[in-house]
């Protein structure tokens, strides 16, 4: 491979290019990666939110910054618990495919965690009332947490398995809108 004759400045070319071709030309990849950049913009619309939330609790600016460490407690629960969920697959569901089941069964937990991160924003949303003791609210990053780590790797995974031979573009367009939204979402945070 060292002693290929591609041309250095093509290759860099198709590089940039190709992220940008998967969200235009294949919906699946568009789609997938509307899914995770949305849940994106939500996370950093958390950011915002945490401070105006728990002031209005009366809780001082070090103690609304311990609130994100249930979003990092989600996050840990659902990283240690997706293996126990999605597993390997069984015997029989192995020979049914041949061996090799197909990609959309990646993306299994993450159909879980898109149960878990509505349920969540409702949660957050309709306690975040200062009649309301703060622990509810912040209790509520909990499945959204578990459930955006699940929908991540499942979107991630099945990336990556679909698009093989561009594996590192899909990630890339992935990322790419990723970012759009989260710088985004925040400038319309404090107005919702």
């Amino acid at each position: 491979m060292e002693k290929s004759d591609k041309c250095i400045l093509r290759s860099v070319i198709a590089a940039c290019y190709t992220p940008f071709e998967l969200l235009i030309h294949d919906p699946m990849a568009l789609l997938l990666n509307l899914w995770t950049s949305i849940l994106r913009g939500i996370l950093y619309l958390f950011f915002n939110a945490f401070p105006i939330v728990f002031r209005e609790h009366g809780l001082t600016l070090q103690q609304t910054g311990l609130t994100f460490l249930i979003l990092g407690t989600g996050n840990l629960i659902g990283t240690s618990t997706q293996f126990f969920i999605s597993g390997p697959p069984d015997q029989p569901q192995l020979e049914k495919y041949h061996g090799v089941p197909p990609l959309e069964t990646r993306l299994f937990i993450g159909m879980a965690g898109g149960l878990l991160v509505p349920l969540s924003l409702f949660w957050f949303a309709f306690s975040t009332y200062p009649g309301v003791h703060w622990i509810v609210p912040v209790l509520a990053g909990i499945p959204f947490g578990c459930g955006g780590i699940w929908i991540f790797t499942s979107v991630f995974t099945c990336l990556v398995s679909t698009y093989r031979p561009v594996a590192a573009s899909a990630l890339a367009s992935n990322g790419f809108l990723r970012s759009v939204f989260a710088a985004a979402f925040p400038l319309f945070s404090t107005y919702m």
